[in-house]
């Protein structure tokens, strides 16, 4: 009965442990699809402006464009308007900043809180 006593005093302390272990993984997944995510959407955006140049490249080459500004198309200003994914991600710093700033300051909180809690459940020696 003794050895089952040491077991469950420790429980608490190893589940907790497995949790922030967990806590910890789950954040390296979230990292992980997130830059899976941004790579898609940088090749996504990357074949657009290969379209965009082609189309562009082939209006101002053709017939059609007079170099005055078209009723249906404006290409130039469109062209104006194209971002590239650095150009995208520069204009969306200050968020992608603040972004960073949370998910550090959350995995702080979260490994501070579950230390304080480990440390306060380990098993004491009982004085006698």
């Amino acid at each position: 009965m003794k050895k089952y006593k040491f077991l469950f005093r420790w429980l608490e302390p190893l589940g907790l442990a497995l949790l922030l272990i967990s806590f910890g993984w789950q954040c390296m997944e979230e990292h992980n699809s997130q830059m899976k995510a941004e790579g898609y959407m940088l090749e996504t955006n990357e074949k657009l402006i290969a379209i965009w140049n082609g189309i562009y490249d082939e209006a101002l080459h053709s017939e059609r464009y007079n170099g005055n500004t078209m009723i249906v198309v404006d290409y130039d200003n469109l062209n104006t308007s194209v971002k590239y994914w650095e150009e995208v991600q520069g204009n969306l710093a200050t968020i992608i900043h603040q972004e960073s700033i949370f998910f550090n300051m959350r995995i702080f909180m979260y490994i501070v809180g579950s230390f304080m809690i480990i440390i306060a459940k380990i098993p004491k020696k009982e004085l006698r």
